[in-house]
């Protein structure tokens, strides 16, 4: 058991605020300490989810968890970091607990330049310095300096000739998810993947996909529209298997000359998903 002391500093829920200094843990690790009792407001204990005033001191005791159990380190210097992402948790969030909190327990530094969907599992970068997240940035906007690929297990015998590289996407916000034409409509803008069919596995299809665009969930709509949506997908398909079979599985590099990141152009990064 360890503890944890702190003085609050503003008025915030309990829960929220426990979080935010340990963010390794969920609600529900937080609600299973709170009813145990083993929370202490102004030396009081405490076994709900009360709002804290500013000022409160707050005792925690817990057990240690395991931090690193939402990703796995692959590559580490003075500029960026790489690491794979298990599924579940948001690269960023406007919530208590997210990929980027964690790494900051053991990285500070740390800087998300790249977003990989909450239940997407793979390999993600992140930039450890000011000229590093610039290099980055810029490599992401301009869509040529860094190769994302995909590994994925769709639904159906793919005919890769009917599948376009290029259609156009929409964001609805009200439904968490994005619409797909291959017509060009007002609130649609284009977005481009290249597909390949790896092997048939039955009635499912082994596929690749190679990101020339980034937009929230795009693979998983692309395909879906083509009526071959993800195992495990059921935002675009219905799946009795609720694990996403889709992975950011292999990066490489081909920075420009001037790039202060061109030292990495000799190297790739390729995992093999948990679900193969």
């Amino acid at each position: 058991m360890q503890k944890l002391e702190f003085k609050e500093e503003s008025e915030i829920e309990l829960t929220k605020a426990i979080i935010n200094k340990l963010p390794f843990l969920s609600r529900f690790d937080v609600q299973k300490i709170l009813e145990n009792k083993d929370v202490k407001v102004n030396n009081a204990r405490v076994k709900e989810n009360i709002t804290l005033q500013k000022g409160s001191n707050v005792t925690v005791f817990y057990q240690p968890k395991e931090s690193k159990e939402w990703y796995t380190l692959v590559y580490y210097d003075d500029n960026i970091l790489i690491v794979n992402k298990r599924a579940g948790i948001e690269v960023v969030s406007e919530s208590e607990r997210d990929l980027l909190s964690i790494l900051k327990l053991t990285y500070p530094d740390a800087r998300a330049v790249h977003r990989l969907d909450r239940n997407t599992e793979g390999l993600t970068i992140f930039a450890l310095n000011d000229i590093a997240e610039k290099a980055l940035d810029s490599a992401f906007k301009n869509r040529k300096e860094i190769i994302k690929k995909y590994a994925l297990l769709v639904d159906g015998r793919v005919d890769i000739t009917k599948i376009k590289r290029t259609v156009y996407l929409k964001k609805v916000p009200n439904l968490a998810k994005v619409w797909i034409s291959e017509v060009k409509t007002s609130g649609y803008e284009p977005v481009s993947t290249e597909f390949d069919a790896v092997e048939y596995r039955g009635e499912q299809t082994l596929m690749e996909a190679t990101l020339i665009t980034g937009k929230t969930h795009q693979i998983r709509a692309h395909i879906a529209y083509y009526g071959y949506p993800i195992v495990g997908d059921n935002k675009y398909g219905k799946s009795k298997d609720k694990t996403l079979h889709l992975t950011a599985n292999f990066l490489a590099f081909n920075f420009a000359n001037k790039s202060p990141l061109k030292y990495l152009n000799s190297q790739t990064f390729e995992i093999i998903p948990t679900w193969l």
